[in-house]
């Protein structure tokens, strides 16, 4: 009797733990109500994230330095970097058309590509994937090494620190890819 009492009072929790996973949604951790908290937002973000760690343990990636910076600034500081992003992806885009997802992993924060003839559209800060199209995950720290030149594309996917999920990862890839490295 007290094995089914402990398996059901298990079940319970499993179910409550879930629910309460599924009504967070995809929320950023910048938003006010989390206060810079950690997200697991996407399958394959805490592989970033140890990835990220160990990469900063080993001295491929900085340390993080203790220093009090406001949510709002962090988001400011987070967006500049995407729209950085998205300025290299326009300028090196072949036209192919092309969307994808990425997520900052720690803060959360989402943002979409769309890719055409006519240049990169861009979302930022939504709540979530695109559905049937590639998600691009990575760090803060890693998409401002790869922005300043410090890591490339190729380094940062062998040690774990970009990851690309989906049925047109390859796109998504080759897209960030060449825009970084170009």
């Amino acid at each position: 009797m007290k094995l089914v009492l402990n398996k059901t009072w298990l079940n319970a929790s499993i179910l409550a733990f879930m629910l309460a996973v599924s009504l967070q949604g995809y929320a950023c951790g910048l938003e006010p109500a989390l206060n810079g908290g950690f997200s697991v937002s996407y399958q394959g973000s805490l592989d970033v994230a140890v990835a990220v760690a160990d990469a900063r343990r080993s001295g491929v990636l900085p340390k993080t330095e203790p220093k009090i910076v406001s949510n709002a600034e962090q988001l400011q500081n987070l967006l500049s970097d995407l729209e950085r992003l998205q300025l290299r992806l326009d300028a090196s885009n072949e036209g192919a058309a092309s969307h994808f997802s990425l997520v900052l992993v720690g803060p959360g924060l989402w943002s979409h590509f769309h890719m055409s003839t006519d240049g990169v559209e861009t979302h930022y800060h939504v709540d979530g994937p695109l559905d049937g199209h590639a998600v691009v995950l990575t760090h803060p720290a890693v998409l401002d090494a790869l922005l300043s030149g410090q890591l490339t594309t190729g380094h940062a996917a062998e040690l774990g620190l970009i990851a690309y999920t989906g049925s047109d990862a390859a796109q998504a890839r080759k897209a960030i890819e060449t825009g970084l490295e170009s």
